[in-house]
């Protein structure tokens, strides 16, 4: 279940961006061809830019009505769900402590409660991969067929005793986790400073080209409203993307992460375990990420 919602919330994610970067482009495109039949007096330009605009209105209507950005988001989060419940289930973390009679079923009974609000707003799960379907290694297959999302190599980690756990979820889910933080926390970082220079750029390249048109020292052009939308432009793609407040969440996580990885390190004991692992879990929630995003944007 992680795999297929990963890979549609992937296949989801870049035709939301695809879409979004189509109709800013047609947009931009018809600005210009209308500002060159002002200037030519050309009424195929003129032509040529209201057909580019009616474009741009038909192409928002299909967006809407795909809704990928919403199905993402949804994927992504019934992918991370999956995927954060199999940890705990694998390490004896938040409800799958070692005492629990029946981890197999309660891991079934938390996955149906973690999804149904998903379901609710219209997620199914996906019946086949988009692309090439994938093939799981045998660790990698259900051993209970009343089980399926349980596999072996899932019910092998929970065999082992804590030390061993302990290891393998500070090296393969943590420190995995504070590496893919801190690479998009500057990824984010450096976009973010990309596009603001370039909308800030684009706006004072329209305010010398207005100033420039007043003066008369360019009277014959008016360049001053391309400019402006090219950089109204810029600045809807980096409000699509949330470079600034995904980078500003990321970084925030990350730094969660070291010092809960210090204190699971040190000073966490078995009984205390099971809770540390649910709260490391949750800085890792794509919940919890956007709800530092509101604070960074």
């Amino acid at each position: 279940m992680f795999r297929s919602n990963d890979r549609w919330a992937l296949n989801r994610q870049s035709e939301s961006f695809r879409a979004t970067r189509t109709e800013l482009a047609l947009l931009l495109v018809a600005t210009g061809c209308a500002t060159l039949a002002d200037r030519f007096n050309s009424h195929a330009l003129t032509a040529l830019s209201a057909l580019l605009y009616g474009l741009t209105v038909i192409a928002g209507v299909v967006i809407r009505r795909r809704r990928a950005r919403a199905h993402w988001q949804a994927h992504r989060d019934a992918a991370e769900t999956v995927k954060s419940l199999a940890w705990q289930y694998m390490v004896h973390g938040g409800p799958f402590h070692s005492a629990v009679p029946d981890p197999e079923g309660l891991f079934h009974q938390q996955l149906e409660e973690r999804l149904r609000p998903l379901r609710r707003v219209g997620w199914q799960e996906p019946s086949h991969d988009p692309g090439i379907p994938w093939v799981p290694p045998s660790g990698q297959q259900p051993h209970d067929p009343r089980h399926p999302q349980i596999t072996r190599a899932m019910r092998a980690v929970r065999a082992q005793p804590f030390a061993a756990r302990k290891d393998i979820y500070l090296r393969d889910r943590v420190l995995d986790q504070l590496g893919w933080y801190g690479g998009r926390a500057g990824q984010a970082h450096r976009s973010a400073t990309a596009w603001s220079t370039l909308t800030a750029s684009l706006t004072l390249l329209a305010l010398a080209a207005a100033v420039a048109r007043s003066t008369g020292i360019a009277a014959n052009w008016d360049l001053s409203g391309l400019l402006a939308a090219a950089a109204a432009a810029g600045v809807a793609w980096l409000e699509t993307r949330r470079h600034h407040p995904l980078s500003y969440a990321h970084e925030l996580v990350r730094e969660g992460l070291e010092t809960q990885r210090a204190a699971l390190t040190m000073s966490v004991p078995e009984d205390q375990w099971p809770q540390a692992v649910a709260e490391t879990e949750h800085l890792m929630s794509p919940q919890h990420t956007d709800w530092l995003a509101r604070f960074g944007g």
